[in-house]
């Protein structure tokens, strides 16, 4: 069994920009250099109160970020994980979402045309640069 320890990030800024070097300090040289955006994006996400966030340290010294939407009674979260460089994130997130009628099925539709333009934004971007 791994030990995971889970760190809610709340406060200004440098509160929570304090709180993660504090529990990112002890990591192996290659983890924390690669967390380095990692973090960064922990602290950005932090300043959005509609958000809670928090820090997942794995006992092999890996770490992600748990991001749920303050208020929702789903409480479903948004993992978010670092490539090996830490260059990139991965989300992941297991969401039911409604297609009861033609509504709730045009709105999933908007979500995942949504996410994906976002996606492909992103990927159009990186080759440019």
């Amino acid at each position: 069994m791994m030990t995971v320890r889970k760190d809610l990030l709340s406060g200004t800024p440098e509160d929570v920009a304090r709180k993660i070097e504090d529990l990112s300090c002890g990591l192996a040289l290659h983890e924390y250099v690669a967390g380095t955006r990692l973090r960064g994006l922990a602290v950005e996400l932090a300043k959005r109160a509609n958000l809670q966030v928090s820090l997942v340290t794995y006992e092999d010294q890996s770490q992600e970020l748990e991001v749920l939407l303050a208020g929702d009674p789903c409480r479903d979260a948004i993992m978010i994980d670092r490539d090996n460089a830490g260059d990139l994130c991965q989300l992941t997130w297991d969401r039911w979402l409604a297609i009861r009628n033609d509504y709730e099925i045009e709105k999933t539709a908007d979500l995942i045309a949504a996410t994906l333009g976002l996606c492909a934004d992103h990927d159009r971007d990186e080759k440019a640069s």
